[in-house]
């Protein structure tokens, strides 16, 4: 059996003394900082790739958009403009396109008919106008001007549309009513013929990149804020205004037209550049 004195002198022997306490601290503060550090490095780490993922993304998004629907362009309708707070980037979509088989040509006399072969919209479904739907056919368009005009004169490349019946007979022609009797300028040596109703226009202003539509077609390419009668929505932002760019080479003899399309996205000293060319297919 142990003696008081005994037991006390166990405990004694048993415990820590104050420069042990001390020296655990200091390897536990030591340890502790160590561990933060590499706790911040890995957290920083994953908000910087994460953070790089979505510049990407983002970056991706905006070109991709324009490469699918400057490709879809009517052909020599894309322009581009410029100012010291401002670039615009502006094309006519296609909603569908056909081969025409008759229309009426100088100098021949004015008609509100054409015949086509009949044909369906870009996403696959049958084309339908009727009671003046605000499309408009062009036929073998050559300039910015054959298209950005008024189409309300009775000679020219581009009319309005009134109406358009699907004809009656399988493997028949089908025919387009136009607002007034017109005649066409000139034929397309592929008798092609355009379906489209307005424009749309990617524009630079700032740190951002935004798409306009639904806004009046006009000789003069417009820029915000004169794109008020349409709608716009973000495509995307954290852009270098000044290292961004937009150049339309128009098509020659040797090659249909080029547009050259530089975004220089920029986020916390990360920065992504995107120098792309986009050849449109699409001719008279």
């Amino acid at each position: 059996m142990r003696t008081p004195a005994k037991i006390i002198a166990h405990l004694k022997s048993s415990g820590f003394t104050l420069m042990e306490l001390i020296i655990v601290i200091i390897i536990l503060g030591v340890m502790s900082v160590g561990i933060t550090g590499f706790i911040k490095l890995s957290t920083q780490t994953y908000v910087n790739v994460t953070e790089r993922d979505e510049l990407l993304a983002n970056a991706r998004f905006a070109v991709e958009r324009l490469n699918r629907e400057i490709r879809n362009a009517v052909p020599n309708s894309v322009r581009e403009t410029s100012n010291s707070t401002t670039k615009c980037l502006e094309f006519v979509p296609i909603i569908a396109s056909t081969i025409y088989t008759d229309i009426p040509v100088a100098p021949e006399s004015t008609d509100d008919t054409i015949t086509v072969i009949p044909f369906q919209l870009v996403d696959g479904t049958d084309y339908s106008c009727t009671g003046s739907c605000g499309d408009t056919v062009m036929v073998y368009p050559l300039s910015s001007s054959d298209i950005y005009q008024s189409y309300s004169d009775t000679s020219g490349k581009a009319f309005n549309i009134k109406e358009y019946s699907d004809p009656a007979v399988v493997n028949t022609p089908a025919t387009v009513e136009l607002a007034e009797a017109v005649v066409f300028t000139e034929d397309s040596p592929t008798n092609r013929a355009y379906v489209f109703n307005s424009s749309v226009s990617f524009c630079l202003n700032g740190d951002t990149l935004k798409r306009y539509e639904g806004y009046d077609l006009n000789a003069t390419q417009l820029q915000p804020p004169l794109l008020v009668n349409g709608a716009n929505s973000l495509m995307a932002e954290d852009l270098d205004f000044t290292s961004s760019s937009f150049t339309v080479f128009q098509a020659s003899l040797q090659r249909n037209a080029v547009v050259q399309i530089k975004l220089n996205f920029t986020r916390d000293g990360e920065e992504v550049v995107f120098d792309n060319a986009i050849h449109i297919s699409n001719i008279p």
